[in-house]
């Protein structure tokens, strides 16, 4: 897929300043994989959070991946490093102003980003709002591509084999095949499908299967973990004890994964598991998962990009799935 002129210069490298949540920036890899495709042999230097440097680790896009914090020492320490490495162009693909300082501090001569939040002085192009459509498509037009016109290509994590080996060992005593299940999301109840219902769809697939079960997620889903695993007689919950490499290779392991629109979703999908992901009020059009093996349990009420926290209508419509909905179509995936 061919880039503009401007999308890589001989002149310096291009700086990427990448999202901040693990769903968004796997949802902007696809158009990264474009950009990399257009310029095989361009550098490209990707600036993140600290929190996201492994995710990154298991991508071929960038070939160097920054980090800095939000203190604004941090951002400036940042923009010394961007400086170093004399960077021609930066491809801004975060919303907020704090995400515009590193290259404008770093004097990037080009810098690109979406238009709002008072730093139109901090970019030299500003683009308007977004088309209507997944948001894994709204970082294309900052790279200069065009939107790809049929499906999305799927987000390439890979992970490594030294991972997926300690992942094989430690679900050594799960018998096959295992079940994945993420009752999390870190936006808060609003996201989460019940964890009683996970723990029903757990159950049948143990006794369907014959299989085992786990449950995956950070340190604040520990408890919906137990939940979920109730009377689950062949069960391990992993829940916060895991780091992002290790939650990646334990997914790769799992024989299908069933989850909330989480960050998880959009990891679970990227390796390549059969997922099945449930929505309530949040719209499976604009973030659900990428991928061909990826399935979505919705119901049929009104859609939002933002709900709050702890909306609780939303919350009334995640619960009124049911789990013979969501087993129905983990059913049909496997098939």
């Amino acid at each position: 897929m061919p880039g503009s002129t401007a999308s890589a210069s001989s002149d310096g490298p291009l700086l990427v300043v990448g999202v901040n949540w693990i769903g968004d920036a796997i949802m902007s890899m696809p158009a990264l994989q474009a950009w990399r495709r257009a310029h095989p042999a361009a550098r490209l230097v990707l600036l993140t959070k600290r929190a996201l440097a492994p995710l990154w680790a298991l991508h071929r896009a960038p070939d160097e991946v920054l980090t800095y914090d939000n203190p604004l020492p941090a951002i400036r320490a940042a923009a010394r490093e961007i400086a170093r490495r004399a960077c021609a162009r930066a491809v801004v693909l975060p919303n907020s102003f704090r995400s515009a300082l590193p290259p404008f501090l770093a004097r990037v001569p080009e810098r690109v980003g979406r238009a709002g939040h008072w730093r139109r002085l901090l970019l030299t192009r500003a683009l308007p709002a977004p088309a209507p459509g997944h948001q894994a498509l709204e970082a294309f037009e900052l790279f200069d591509l065009p939107r790809p016109a049929g499906a999305i290509e799927a987000p390439q994590i890979e992970v490594p084999p030294d991972a997926a080996d300690a992942a094989r060992r430690r679900l050594a005593a799960l018998p096959r095949p295992i079940l994945g299940v993420m009752p999390g999301a870190a936006r808060g109840p609003a996201k989460r499908w019940p964890a009683a219902h996970f723990s029903a769809v757990a159950k049948r697939w143990a006794a369907g299967t014959g299989g085992g079960v786990l449950a995956m997620g950070g340190a604040g889903d520990r408890a919906a973990a137990e939940e979920a695993l109730v009377d689950v007689p062949r069960a391990l919950n992993c829940a916060g004890e895991t780091s992002l490499v290790e939650w990646a290779a334990l997914l790769q392991a799992c024989d299908a994964v069933v989850c909330n629109d989480s960050g998880g979703m959009h990891l679970a999908a990227a390796i390549g598991r059969p997922v099945v992901a449930v929505f309530g009020a949040t719209d499976p059009a604009v973030t659900g998962p990428i991928g061909p093996r990826a399935r979505v349990v919705a119901d049929a009420g009104a859609r939002s990009r933002a709900i709050a926290r702890n909306d609780a209508e939303a919350e009334k419509r995640l619960a009124a799935i049911l789990p013979e909905r969501v087993y129905a179509a983990l059913f049909e995936l496997m098939k």
